[in-house]
């Protein structure tokens, strides 16, 4: 599929997959959007739409735009589904969001192994890490699984800053931004959120509107900012020290697990029964093989991708040689030369 043969089966196509998008990114910490554009084959689309948005204009806007609904479909559609199931299912969901956060250290874990014995990615390591501790566990202590109902200047400053971090994972291929919530406590107030401004004609509707506008403006204000003002900078940093950063996003993925257990337990309707203790070990042992398989899918396909982006300039140059790496003009020249030299052998001989 190429963006300027699409047609509008093909826009549905890409509207599907934007709410697929949308609904595992989101509703899976620790699963990348980029990761998930890659194993539902749109990812080089994407890229491709994004880097020459101005070149053909009505075109890339068309796909992005189609990408873009189907994502807040499916982001809103995982907020629902993550705030519905936690109000009645709390240690069950818990158990799910912890085991697919270890499916994905394991996974980091293997990737990063090469690179443990380096003294400077584990201070990167331990000082994002301690950071974290330090807001989520002294700063922001005794948080709760809600936005607060009014919030002061403090909070919607610190919602512009989570948006303006955040944004680093829009650069960053494979961080998630999730995961990032989840780090710094504020995953299920999000989509708590999120479902609260879809719940329309609930009770004190318009005043928690008023609020959940304020706090994800905020966010988004942040964010924006964010990519505008630092992408250049975080995608020279991430291109000269890869690894560290690599290292900082492993600590967010570790740190994960203790905040979002921290915010469960200090939240008044959490709640654990025998059922609730049964399912939950079974789907959290479950939701830690199937990330593992899963991320392993997704590298796979990563793989494949880059191999087949650097074969594509290789092949238009074999092509542009004569198919066997033989520069054809060259060739003719030197035919060209050879000719030349024959003609004048003849004409001495003639002489």
């Amino acid at each position: 599929m190429k963006l300027n043969e699409m047609r509008l089966k093909d826009y549905i196509v890409v509207f599907l997959k934007g709410v697929l998008l949308g609904l595992l990114s989101l509703g899976i910490p620790g699963v990348s959007a980029s990761t998930v554009g890659i194993i539902v084959g749109i990812y080089f689309l994407m890229v491709e739409s994004i880097a020459n948005i101005f070149k053909n204009f009505k075109t890339n806007v068309k796909f992005l735009l189609s990408l873009s609904l189907g994502y807040g479909v499916g982001a809103v559609g995982a907020a629902f589904s993550v705030t519905v199931l936690f109000r009645f299912f709390p240690f069950a969901v818990a158990c799910v969001i912890i085991g697919i956060i270890l499916g994905s250290i394991i996974n980091s874990v293997s990737k990063l192994k090469g690179d443990f014995k380096s003294l400077v990615n584990w201070i990167v390591f331990f000082a994002v890490f301690i950071l974290l501790g330090v807001y989520n566990f002294v700063i922001s202590s005794g948080q709760k699984l809600t936005f607060p109902s009014d919030p002061h200047v403090f909070d919607l400053i610190s919602m512009a800053f989570i948006g303006f971090f955040t944004s680093t994972t829009f650069i960053i291929p494979g961080v998630d931004f999730a995961v990032v919530f989840l780090s710094f406590g504020i995953y299920y107030p999000f989509m708590n959120m999120l479902t609260e401004i879809f719940s329309f004609g609930a009770e004190n509707y318009l005043s928690r509107l008023v609020v959940n506008v304020q706090i994800l403006g905020s966010y988004l204000v942040g964010y924006l900012l964010g990519i505008f003002l630092i992408s250049k900078l975080i995608k020279k940093l991430n291109d000269r020290f890869g690894k560290q950063m690599q290292f900082a996003s492993f600590a967010f993925l570790v740190a994960a697990p203790a905040v979002f257990l921290q915010n469960c337990l200090s939240s008044g309707t959490f709640f654990i029964s025998v059922p609730q203790a049964i399912v939950g070990g079974i789907l959290g042992v479950l939701c830690v093989a199937l990330m593992v398989l899963f991320m392993k899918y997704g590298d796979k396909k990563h793989r494949e991708l880059e191999v087949k982006t650097l074969d594509e300039p290789a092949a238009e140059t074999a092509n542009d040689t004569g198919g066997d790496g033989t520069d054809t003009v060259g060739t003719e020249n030197e035919e060209t030369e050879n000719g030349e030299e024959k003609i004048s052998e003849n004409d001495e001989k003639t002489e």
